[in-house]
């Protein structure tokens, strides 16, 4: 029998949260019949390992390399056998029957080609920026400036993360994040997945961008959550994931946006990042003058990375 979702899970050395994520969906995914595929992408870890010892019902894919995230679930979907795709990060869990919920909210909405529930933090609060509106300069501008901070709930400023309405109610969105998206199969295979370019970051904003220019819609489910820690997969090495994720997000705009958007789009995130340098600089000398020597040793290690970022970001 065809299995009613096809789970996709991508994971590079996380063991410890994928292991939490595999028993939470045997836990509470019982209505639903669910087809549970872990794609590896060459964990110098033992995730593999783990998986293949404490999940016999995960069909699991070790491969050889690592190919990003974008490669690694065209590939694992191209072995997905459900009549819906569920695109889930290891750093997620539930405590309930998610499956289910997004299952019969697609049943029964034939025009979503996908949908997204409430994705919380571990505490139980709202992930900010789960949902949000697809970037464009303006809204970078903003972003970048910290106006969507300062007044998030202004209808204008708080626009880009969604923050000026109370995710409370089913609507449809621009971008879902791609830590927890069920899709069409027929939508996915339709923009032809996710664009391989990307190795890391935007590819989930690309393949937004693509479902809605094709007609496609996705929705918000606000009675379906998950939680999800966010940052797991790479945090030992912050500045190299900050330079991908630029690099990712020039390529975004090159690809949807006219060459003089690029050097507008790094001009606004110079000038974010410039922001942030004279920010770090003032807490330093407040920290310096109240005698603090532990903030400024770790103030000067965050400075040294923003410098760095703001010189390395526009070869991309």
């Amino acid at each position: 029998m065809q299995p009613d979702l096809s789970v996709i899970i991508v994971t590079y050395n996380s063991r410890q949260d994928i292991i939490k994520c595999l028993q939470s969906l045997k836990r509470y995914g019982n209505d639903a019949t669910l087809e549970i595929i872990v794609f590896d992408n060459a964990s110098s870890d033992d995730t593999a390992d783990r998986v293949a010892n404490e999940f016999s019902n995960v069909r699991l894919i070790r491969h050889r390399e690592n190919v990003g995230f974008a490669r690694a679930n065209n590939l694992a979907v191209a072995q997905a056998k459900g009549r819906y795709l569920l695109l889930l990060n290891p750093d997620t869990w539930v405590d309930d029957d998610l499956a289910t919920a997004l299952t019969k909210f697609l049943d029964a909405h034939p025009e979503a080609a996908g949908c997204a529930p409430r994705v919380l933090l571990p505490a139980g609060s709202l992930q900010i920026g789960s949902i949000c509106a697809l970037p464009t300069l303006e809204l970078l501008f903003y972003e970048q400036l910290g106006l969507s901070r300062l007044f998030p709930r202004s209808q204008r400023f708080g626009r880009y993360r969604m923050t000026c309405w109370a995710h409370d109610e089913i609507r449809e969105v621009e971008h879902a994040t791609g830590a927890c998206l069920a899709i069409r199969r027929e939508a996915y295979d339709a923009i032809g997945g996710f664009d391989d370019s990307f190795f890391m970051y935007i590819e989930d904003v690309d393949f937004s961008h693509r479902l809605k220019s094709h007609g496609k819609k996705i929705f918000y489910l606000p009675s379906a959550h998950v939680f999800h820690a966010g940052g797991q997969s790479g945090g030992q090495m912050a500045i190299q994931n900050y330079l991908e994720l630029y690099r990712s997000f020039y390529r975004y705009f090159r690809k949807h946006h006219r060459r003089g958007e690029v050097v507008a789009a790094k001009l606004i995130l110079s000038l974010g990042l410039l922001l942030r340098v004279i920010a770090l600089v003032f807490a330093s000398l407040v920290e310096s003058f109240m005698r603090s020597p532990p903030y400024w040793k770790s103030r000067r290690q965050q400075l040294a990375g923003h410098a760095r970022l703001l010189w390395q970001h526009w070869s991309y």
